[in-house]
């Protein structure tokens, strides 16, 4: 296995923070993924790529039938390797494809988890069809081409060169496929609870994951929980002429003197309440693991000369997981290039990335009071509403059993190996963790910053792909031990 010195230093430091050695020994037989068998894991990817799954039903290529056709090819791909498969629906729900394979009680147990629903698409946005994956520099693009659906393919790759290796699973394997996650895992909970027991296991993976870049196997050290707050500023009619109408109230002016009273967040000391901050230990692995600045501005296409937010004085990681962030997702007053009016409304929709520890409803609140504190410019009427449901945050236990080896897995298999938090939210963790407090839950992943996920031209890097089936193939084996 090739270490740089950096891999080194950032072993020395998890190994101190856990008090382990993490790249253990095992007796179980180490292979990886032949390429005749990635070759075919490509091809099924490009498949499943080709099925528009698309899960927001506003989007014009929402159709139920997708969704179940996903759901099926995976049922009869599961099927053909011999796990006992069940496709259940809750309501109206998309269909989630529950398998096992018990091998024996007496071993633990792992319950993977991927998505197969995509995010929707603006073609115009697109080099190509978004629908027909195609490689390019050693990225194969399309929509689900990573998000999630490489992690699908990461999972059945894995375990199918087991089988086809004739070496039996060192663990037992439950899976759980959903096609809801990127419409809110609406019927999470209720299939939770109805199929708690045969969806027990000792630890969850759930390959949805970001890794730091396309060298560095990485683990989710946390995510941030959202909720928002809509605001509406009304003061007219209807829009009038900008110079006859010169006296009435703007709008657009009012909200943005509402903005700009939360420009600030560490002056809203409500905002930290119930923030569990990092002990020392976590603060270390994740400045050890934190990129640059510099890096990071990149990655997120940041203008030259833009700063970033936060404390300059500590890691990126650092700001990530402990400082407040509220956000203006959206600002609307009148059309694009519209006329010279000034406009009836001002509507804008405040996002708030809660940390681990806090109630997202109770920090909205805080926000929603502080708002309606506020004078108002020319004394104008607001509207102010929040989610009915906000996510919650959630914290890995990196020095767990399971953990540790999933680390030192990914050691075997990238260049590198870290952890670091995710700013957005994944709510079915938060939902895993009320249904099952004592398993652990890891979460990896095949997508790296320029995979952009939600946004056009998504994109899988190969060699990620290829690492986390070996990863996973790794992590099966120490699993055992």
């Amino acid at each position: 296995m090739r270490k740089t010195y950096a891999m080194t230093m950032m072993c020395c430091v998890f190994s101190a923070w856990m008090g382990t050695d993490l790249v253990a020994t095992t007796q179980q037989p180490q292979f990886v993924v032949s390429d005749e068998q990635f070759a075919k894991a490509t091809e099924f990817l490009g498949q499943l790529v080709a099925v528009r799954s698309v899960s927001h039903p506003t989007s014009p290529d929402y159709n139920m039938a997708h969704l179940r056709e996903v759901a099926c090819m995976l049922q009869e791909k599961l099927e053909g390797m011999g796990f006992d498969v069940s496709s259940i629906s809750i309501e109206d729900s998309a269909p989630f494809i529950v398998a096992e394979w018990m091998v024996n009680p007496a071993l633990p147990t792992m319950l993977l988890y991927a998505h197969y629903d995509v995010q929707p698409v603006d073609r115009s946005k697109w080099l190509t069809d978004p629908f027909i994956m195609q490689e390019r520099d050693g990225r194969l693009y399309g929509r689900g081409a990573s998000d999630d659906k490489a992690g699908i393919v990461s999972i059945l790759t894995a375990l199918e060169t087991f089988l086809v290796a004739g070496i039996p699973f060192p663990v037992n394997v439950k899976l759980l496929f959903e096609g809801e996650e990127e419409y809110g895992s609406t019927h999470m909970t209720p299939l939770l609870e109805q199929y708690k027991e045969q969806l027990q296991a000792d630890a969850l993976i759930v390959l949805d994951g970001l890794n730091r870049d396309v060298h560095t196997g990485t683990l989710t050290s946390s995510t941030r929980g959202v909720v928002n707050v809509k605001l509406k500023v009304n003061a007219l009619e209807k829009p009038i002429h900008s110079g006859i109408g010169c006296l009435a109230p703007d709008p657009a002016r009012a909200i943005a003197s509402l903005v700009h009273a939360l420009n600030d967040p560490e002056l809203l000391p409500a905002l930290r309440e119930d923030h569990q901050p990092l002990n020392d230990q976590e603060r270390e692995i994740l400045a050890s693991s934190s990129q640059s600045a510099e890096s990071y501005a990149r990655d997120h296409g940041v203008i030259e000369g833009g700063e970033l937010r936060g404390n300059p004085e500590v890691s990126i990681y650092e700001r990530i997981v402990e400082e407040p962030s509220v956000s203006v997702v959206n600002l609307n007053c009148g059309q694009p290039n519209g006329g010279n009016s000034i406009q009836e409304s001002a509507t804008c929709t405040i996002g708030i990335r809660v940390t681990p520890g806090q109630d997202p409803n109770v920090i909205s609140q805080h926000v929603v009071d502080h708002l309606k504190s506020q004078s108002v410019l020319y004394n104008l009427p607001i509207e102010i509403n929040t989610d009915e449901k906000g996510a919650w945050a959630w914290k890995a236990n990196l020095a767990g059993t399971f953990s540790k080896k999933y680390l030192a897995a990914m050691g075997e298999n990238f260049s590198t190996y870290s952890a670091m938090p995710c700013g957005g939210a994944l709510p079915l963790l938060r939902e895993f963790q009320a249904a099952f407090p004592d398993m652990e839950m890891i979460v990896p992943g095949v997508e790296d910053p320029k995979t952009a996920a939600h946004s056009h031209n998504e994109s899988q890097d190969i060699s990620i792909f290829r690492n986390s089936i070996n990863s996973l193939i790794a992590f099966l084996n120490k699993a055992s031990e």
